[in-house]
């Protein structure tokens, strides 16, 4: 199998555009797609996982939809995205799918090797994350359908671990049952974002998880109930061959200086699900 390369970048956060006026060029964004053609790193497929607008609206969406589309064309990669916690999904549906969908998940396939990008935002609960059963049985029938294919799955909250004890509250909340559909099949790894800093883990002592950085800001957990964000730009290069995926995380800039300060309360799980009926 010849060597894939993926970017994958997360939570640009981007402002809603200015009414009237010239749309700004996004300076991290661009500088991660700059430094990717500088560093001739050729990839294969280019993720974005999650947080692409702060209360975006339709046409915020539409333009991101454009500009993406040019930066394809330079970095002659396709260019995939899925939603996160700050996304606005009805701005989205609207403005980037032109249609509407309870979830925005699919899946491609590379080099005979399965792709997956789920949707876990949780409409009812800002930070924390989700899977609604509809799309983990898709994610179930699919794997049934190519069980000897290596699959990688992208999504923006990541998985619970050990070390992300007091960060309980913002992962994804329905881990078990994720996991219960991936025992057993061929998989490569998970790639996530969410969480503004970079991690590396195994869930269940073999499924790799990796965090992707933020590409917009960096926030300091060490304080289970103080965050600190500073100003940060990095991106995550994964490269995979003969199935087994390696990453390295490409760090362009950061600021020492605390932008602002995250309270935080309870550090804990939900304690309620989602309700059985789904909000649209």
């Amino acid at each position: 199998m010849n060597k894939f390369t993926v970017i994958q970048l997360s939570d640009i956060q981007l402002q809603p555009l200015p009414s009237g006026a010239e749309p700004p060029i996004p300076p991290q964004l661009q500088a991660i797609f700059d430094d990717v053609l500088a560093h001739q790193l050729s990839p294969d497929l280019v993720v974005i996982s999650g947080d692409l607008f702060q209360n975006g609206r339709p046409e915020d969406y539409r333009w991101l939809r454009a500009y993406l589309h040019q930066q394809e064309q330079r970095l002659q990669a396709p260019i995939r995205v899925i939603l996160g916690d700050a996304d606005n999904r009805e701005a989205f549906n609207v403005g980037f799918l032109e249609h509407e969908a309870a979830y925005y998940a699919y899946k491609q396939i590379y080099q005979n090797m399965d792709f997956y990008f789920l949707d876990t935002k949780w409409r009812t609960r800002r930070t924390a994350g989700w899977l609604e059963r509809e799309q983990l049985d898709w994610l179930n029938k699919n794997l049934h359908l190519a069980p000897r294919r290596r699959a990688f799955l992208f999504l923006h909250h990541p998985l619970d671990a050990p070390a992300l004890r007091e960060m309980r509250y913002t992962l994804l909340q329905n881990n078990h049952e994720l996991l219960a559909i991936l025992h057993g099949h061929n998989i490569g790894g998970i790639f996530a974002g969410h969480l503004n800093f970079a991690a590396n883990y195994l869930v269940d002592n073999t499924l790799p998880v990796t965090v992707a950085g933020g590409a917009s800001v960096y926030v300091d957990c060490q304080d289970s109930h103080q965050h600190e964000v500073h100003a940060a730009t990095s991106y995550n290069v994964i490269t995979i061959q003969r199935g087994v995926a390696s990453v390295t995380t490409r760090l362009l800039s950061f600021d020492p200086q605390v932008l602002t300060t995250i309270a935080v309360g309870n550090t804990g799980f939900a304690k309620h699900r989602p309700r059985l009926i789904r909000e649209r």
